[in-house]
């Protein structure tokens, strides 16, 4: 989901590889633990969770370097930023809204329906929610960032340990925006790119890679726990956050970025990645598609097929319409 303005080859890649990561979890569908391809698919899963993270982080190591000391600088940032990710969620929800008023009038659900429109209540648009809170709080972060990272990194755990024990536990189902909206639910992900924008975190990439490893198998083992007892845990959880945060440091390494050479596969992923934004905000349109008129029993085929449809909308857009069209929509 690109949401900043400088373009950085090797974040794009990572981007793209976010973007195709969240497509994937997108197009999951549940299986069940009783058949070996069940449990297969859900460790599969798991590699997926650290998505989100990935696009927060790059998104906090990018605007964590702009210069926000003035109050002019603060508004400008604000000015410019806020609009260019509102405006496409706006518009696109409104395809959402009308899909959900067409059989109903009724004067109270009308304005429900107004106020999810709003507030990013449709769909998977939580996020721009999300990064709006981080980028009216971002002079504040920057400022005290230090102290903002062990603060993050602690609300984060305890925000991370409600969720799971009220929506896995207690079975308490809350919109999407309710409990991944709110900053404080992925905070240290935001914290370590705006820490990392000035700051190198020194680490050693092979205990980095240790990290990860152990972050997974503890994803795996929280999973079939949280699944065989109260169904689901296949998304966010503290294992997850100990994995994502591996696997940001991981992409934040030196060592790892050196290694970034073009060729035609890392090339494609990076065109996907700059295009992350667009393919964030319409490729559940595509998978509401391809269910409604294609049976597809394969989870690799669906995720294909809508990341490659997706990204041909996009293209098609860019190709139609002017500059300023494809601008508000977010393509």
């Amino acid at each position: 989901m690109d949401i900043v303005n400088k373009r950085d080859d090797y974040y794009d890649f990572w981007r793209g590889i976010a973007i195709m990561m969240v497509v994937g979890i997108h197009t999951f569908a549940i299986p069940s633990f009783d058949t070996t391809g069940g449990i297969y698919s859900t460790f599969v899963r798991q590699i997926l969770n650290c998505a989100v993270p990935i696009f927060l982080a790059i998104s906090g190591l990018f605007l964590g370097k702009k210069e926000l000391n003035t109050k002019p600088q603060i508004l400008h940032f604000w000015k410019k930023q806020i609009p260019k990710v509102y405006i496409p969620m706006l518009l696109w929800s409104v395809l959402y809204f009308i899909n959900a008023i067409r059989n109903d009038w009724d004067w109270y659900f009308v304005a429900k329906q107004l106020f999810m429109l709003f507030v990013g209540g449709y769909s998977i648009y939580y996020f721009i929610i999300l990064i709006l809170q981080y980028y009216l709080l971002l002079p504040f972060l920057k400022k005290y960032k230090s102290l903002m990272l062990i603060l993050s990194i602690i609300i984060s755990i305890i925000s991370i340990l409600l969720i799971t024990y009220n929506h896995t536990i207690k079975g308490i189902n809350l919109p999407l925006v309710v409990y991944a909206g709110p900053f404080v639910t992925w905070f240290m992900f935001f914290m370590i790119g705006v820490y990392c924008s000035t700051t190198t975190i020194n680490c050693s990439l092979k205990n980095i890679v240790l990290m990860i490893v152990v972050g997974f198998l503890l994803e795996c083992v929280e999973t079939y726990f949280l699944n065989t007892n109260y169904g689901g845990g296949f998304g966010i959880k503290l294992s997850s956050y100990i994995y994502s945060v591996a696997v940001i440091l991981f992409m934040f390494s030196p060592t790892i970025k050196s290694l970034y050479k073009n060729n035609f596969i890392i090339s494609t992923i990076t065109n996907i990645g700059s295009a992350s934004f667009g393919i964030y905000l319409i490729h559940c349109f595509v998978i509401l598609i391809i269910k409604s008129t294609i049976s597809i029993n394969n989870w690799f085929f669906e995720w294909f097929f809508t990341l490659l449809i997706t990204y041909l909308i996009i293209f098609a857009f860019q190709r139609i319409f002017s500059s300023r069209v494809v601008k508000y929509l977010g393509l």
